[in-house]
């Protein structure tokens, strides 16, 4: 008779360190996202990783080097009429070069918290093109988008390898 209850122990044991197979990767994986996403909200809202004013991003002309990013960044552009919008394409940006300037910072406005100088030839192709030169507002998630497809902000250009 002990024989069977140790039989079955074993394969209650078997069960339960099974289950924790299963279950353990799942909790780990949980619990490590959980702590990423918390970690990435504190820095995000760090105020010295903040683009300040008078940072800038500079789109060097044709670089061999430059990553071509995908991204399509909408803009606000004050005008006396409301305003209007326009597209920031790094990949447009970059065929000709180009800087932003940052000079002013609004946090009432989170959709437009950057007021943006832009200089240069072409933000984008067709009717979205924000022209030559523009007072542009982009959210600070834009703002960062451009700068990372640029290579950071500064004059000189960084790449993470």
């Amino acid at each position: 008779m002990q024989r069977d209850d140790r039989d079955n122990d074993d394969r209650q044991q078997e069960g339960q360190d099974a289950r924790w197979v299963a279950v353990g990767p799942a909790i780990l994986a949980a619990t490590t996202m959980l702590v990423g996403c918390v970690v990435t909200f504190l820095l995000m809202n760090m105020d010295m990783l903040r683009p300040k004013v008078g940072d800038i991003v500079v789109f060097r002309p044709n670089t061999q080097e430059q990553d071509v990013w995908q991204i399509q960044v909408p803009t606000y552009r004050p005008t006396d009429s409301g305003q209007t919008t326009c597209v920031m394409d790094p990949a447009t940006m970059v065929q000709q070069g180009g800087s932003l300037m940052v000079e002013a910072r609004d946090d009432a406005t989170p959709d437009a918290q950057y007021r943006v100088h832009w200089a240069g030839a072409h933000t984008a192709k067709g009717s979205g093109d924000c022209a030559g030169s523009a007072d542009i507002a982009v959210s600070r998630i834009d703002l960062q988008k451009l700068a990372n497809a640029a290579g950071g902000f500064g004059i000189t250009t960084r790449f993470v390898r």
